[in-house]
């Protein structure tokens, strides 16, 4: 089947990245059939002169609204394929600060094509001011559910590169099969902030599919999820976030029988991290796990 991709590129106050990224979508060597480009509520400027016709457009969403709802909305928006043959439906998840290399396309598509089971396909993530440096290159998490980034902050020598399949990758450059995104409902909506393409991911394993990455295909990062459209995520705050994105996956993962033990146990399993914390000189720790017990 002719594959048919949908570019989704969110943006949030990214006047530093967003001309750049525009830039290298237009010098890829497989083009996107459609650009959707979601702003939300930008207040720098940086997509006050967007216009698009054809097949590109610009939605505005609030500011605040989850990146996982930005790429839900844009999704609902891109026109579905209308062929008389079968087209094979793919969704390319970007950030403002996700400038693809000229080949990144192609070469996720590449390997999709190969591997028809894959259906979540992830780039390697470099630094925006380095791309010699790994950012992020997949994903996974602990028995206990604390999300890892494989590998992070590494000199790119591609001692990764044999190294394919994965639990998950994340977001910034996620190629995602667009009947898979469909049937799984997309992002969850309860994790705004962190560990959203995990637990997808995790759902599209689960749903008996594969999730991959590719090596040949970089793509540029500024920072984690949790930095996307801030311009300074305190250490409490991010504490909070990744424990509160943990917990959550740990109370929709349990079975039924023992989810009410998960849920009794989660304010006095706080009380005694919070402590851990103050013991080990972490103070910003404290109130965040706290915080976080509370919330979920």
């Amino acid at each position: 089947m002719q594959p048919r991709v949908t570019a989704i590129l969110v943006a949030a106050n990214g006047a530093d990245h967003l001309d750049r990224t525009l830039d290298a979508l237009a010098a890829q060597t497989r083009h996107p059939e459609n650009l959707v480009v979601v702003d939300l509520g930008s207040t720098d400027g940086s997509t006050t002169d967007l216009s698009f016709g054809g097949s590109a457009e610009l939605l505005r969403l609030p500011a605040g609204r989850p990146f996982g709802e930005a790429v839900a909305r844009g999704e609902r928006e891109a026109p579905p394929a209308v062929a008389d043959e079968p087209v094979d439906e793919w969704l390319w998840l970007l950030g403002h600060d996700n400038a693809p290399a000229p080949t990144a396309l192609a070469d996720l598509l590449s390997a999709v094509e190969i591997a028809p089971s894959v259906v979540v396909a992830g780039p390697k993530l470099v630094d925006v001011d380095d791309p010699s440096r790994l950012r992020a290159f997949g994903e996974s998490m602990t028995r206990f559910g604390r999300s890892i980034v494989l590998v992070q902050d590494e000199l790119d020598q591609g001692q990764h590169d044999r190294n394919t399949d994965v639990m998950a990758v994340a977001a910034g450059g996620m190629l995602v099969r667009r009947s898979v995104w469909n049937e799984l409902g997309g992002f969850d909506p309860a994790l705004p902030n962190v560990d959203a393409a995990l637990d997808f991911c995790v759902r599209v394993r689960l749903a008996g599919h594969r999730v991959a990455v590719v090596p040949e295909a970089r793509v540029t990062s500024a920072g984690p999820i949790e930095e996307f459209g801030r311009k300074r995520v305190s250490e409490g705050r991010r504490v909070r976030m990744h424990r509160q994105a943990q917990l959550h996956r740990r109370m929709t993962y349990a079975s039924a029988g023992v989810l009410w033990i998960h849920w009794l146990t989660l304010v006095p399993f706080a009380i005694g991290r919070a402590i851990g914390h103050l013991v080990a000189k972490h103070p910003a720790a404290v109130g965040a796990e706290l915080a976080a017990a509370f919330s979920v």
